[in-house]
């Protein structure tokens, strides 16, 4: 376990360690503060709208997604109906509006 002497050392280095850092980037800053605050909030702006414009990306793309699923299971369904075809011919069902098969309850 660490002593107390090598704790107190090490917080004094870690101080120290930001002080100087604060220092050294107060001092050696491209820009003054205004500026640099500004550039940060302008920054801000573009992500957040560089994130709607994704959002709104995606949210196309998804809806394009569901609406090729709803195609596919359509087509799918068709495709069944289609193998179903002998009972249409025997008479066990009848073609509703959207040419699916029903059994008629006997």
């Amino acid at each position: 376990m660490a002593t107390k002497r090598e704790i107190k050392g090490f917080l004094i280095g870690t101080a120290a360690g930001a002080a100087i850092g604060a220092v050294a980037a107060l001092l050696l800053a491209p820009k003054e503060g205004k500026a640099l605050r500004r550039d940060i909030a302008e920054g801000a702006r573009k992500t957040v709208k560089a994130a709607g414009d994704a959002g709104e990306k995606a949210g196309k793309f998804a809806a394009d997604l569901f609406d090729a699923a709803a195609v596919w299971r359509r087509k799918k369904r068709e495709g069944a109906e289609k193998t179903d075809a002998p009972e249409a011919a025997s008479g066990t069902g009848t073609a509703d509006s959207d040419d699916t098969l029903r059994e008629e309850a006997v």
